[in-house]
């Protein structure tokens, strides 16, 4: 019995304990919605993959500071009177005796280790090397900065879906409260105390709030669509949001700005255009480079064996290039400069991102104010209007008049929320902060 008992109690708990771990499960906070985005948004692994690009073009431009090690392998066999001298020579079989200009069939297996190193290149391979390790580092601080653009997409998506859902649901309140006018009108139109005029303005209002109604879902279903390609997934993983009141973004107080990543990113983009700029003026002067190898030479025709080894070094100089190297150098410095003036451009951007946001912070503030005041306003003139109405001591219109300003003030409410929230993450990343929780 007792177990019985106790069985039923576990089940009873489960019941109502499940269910609400499923809601809570269902329900897509901004942080699990800014993980998503993080993970699967093509911007954001773009992003990722050109990091790794570019740590791939630092060792690719660090491999001309190693030894270049291969090994060659080869057979043939001719009785082609240069071969054949060639074979016997390398397998230290030739004799004075033998006929040079009718030679017998000869055979050579060639085995070949060879190294070369470049010993100098006119400054191009060093200032190779740090033009790459600039641009990777510029690739992180872009990065950074694209992460942060994608923090700032899904909160624009997230934010147009809280506000779809409040619009939808202002929409219904406006539709239950003009039923409720038409119920109210209808009996007195039926007991001859109201004009038919004004059941049928109430019923057209009713119709064009089911207008609206229609309008705030289909902008509520485009939201979610929106917010699915800034997550990059195919399918939205839950089925219920967060509310704008409980969607929390810090404030900040700080008034300096730290570098921006997109600053960062321009200024090491123009250092790498100055180092390629240097590494294509190295073309006007000498390649140095250091060369060695190891041969076995064997051969079954002539039964030799020889093994020798070579050890040099050359130059090379380009005297005249038709005029290649001075294109480059011009074509790498216009580089340079368009790179300077494109990190001259992103400071004065983020400059005035810093202002804007600052003002749109401000703005968004008093908006939720003003707009919080309306709303208390509409909603207990709402509230008031429909009780007289139901005594008999308001027109119709006026009822009219107060539902639709309180949906106005609702709509604008929900909106001048989600606009402040966004200016606190705005102003958040001209500051260079982490924007949500980050």
């Amino acid at each position: 019995m007792k177990r019985s008992c106790w069985s039923a109690l576990i089940a009873i708990v489960l019941l109502n304990v499940l269910p609400l771990e499923r809601t809570q499960a269902q329900t897509l906070t901004l942080e699990e919605a800014l993980r998503i985005a993080y993970e699967n948004a093509p911007t954001a692994r773009i992003a990722q993959e050109r990091v790794s690009e570019g740590s791939a073009r630092v060792r690719m431009a660090e491999a001309a500071f190693y030894p270049q090690l291969g090994i060659a392998s080869s057979y043939v066999s001719s009785n082609n009177p240069v071969q054949a001298f060639m074979f016997a020579l390398n397998q230290g079989k030739f004799s004075m005796q033998a006929d040079v200009n009718n030679p017998p069939r000869a055979d050579n297996w060639q085995l070949s280790a060879q190294a070369g190193m470049r010993l100098f290149s006119g400054g191009s391979d060093l200032a190779n090397r740090r033009a790459a390790s600039a641009a990777a580092q510029g690739l992180r601080s872009a990065e950074s900065a694209t992460h942060n653009e994608v923090s700032l997409q899904v909160l624009r998506s997230y934010l147009s879906v809280l506000t779809a859902q409040q619009f939808v649901r202002a929409a219904e309140a406006a539709v239950a409260a003009f039923v409720s006018a038409e119920g109210v009108i209808s009996s007195r139109v039926d007991a001859g105390t109201a004009l038919k005029t004004d059941l049928l303005n109430i019923q057209v209002q009713r119709i064009q709030a089911e207008e609206q109604r229609l309008r705030a879902g289909n902008a509520l279903l485009l939201a979610k669509e929106g917010l699915k390609f800034a997550l990059g997934v195919d399918t939205l993983p839950y089925s219920e949001f967060s509310t704008l009141d409980q969607v929390k973004i810090e404030e900040t107080v700080a008034s300096t700005q730290t570098p921006r990543p997109e600053v960062e990113a321009s200024d090491a983009f123009a250092q790498a255009a100055r180092s390629q700029l240097t590494a294509a003026k190295g073309s006007y002067l000498p390649s140095i480079n250091l060369f060695a190898s190891v041969d076995r030479y064997q051969g079954w025709e002539f039964d030799g064996t020889n093994d020798n080894w070579t050890v040099g070094v050359n130059a090379q100089w380009s005297i005249f290039d038709g005029f290649l190297t001075r294109s480059k150098v011009r074509e790498k410095r216009a580089g340079l400069k368009i790179a300077e003036e494109e990190a001259r451009m992103t400071r004065l951007r983020t400059a005035f991102e810093l202002e804007s946001a600052r003002s749109s912070m401000l703005e968004a503030t008093q908006r939720v104010a003003v707009m919080t005041q309306a709303a208390e306003l509409a909603s207990e003139s709402a509230r008031l209007t429909r009780q007289r109405f139901e005594q008999g001591l308001m027109l119709t219109s006026q009822v009219i008049d107060a539902e639709n300003a309180l949906v106005q003030a609702e709509v604008g409410l929900a909106q001048a929320k989600a606009d402040r929230l966004f200016a606190i993450a705005s102003l958040r990343r001209a500051l260079s902060l982490p924007i949500v929780g980050e």
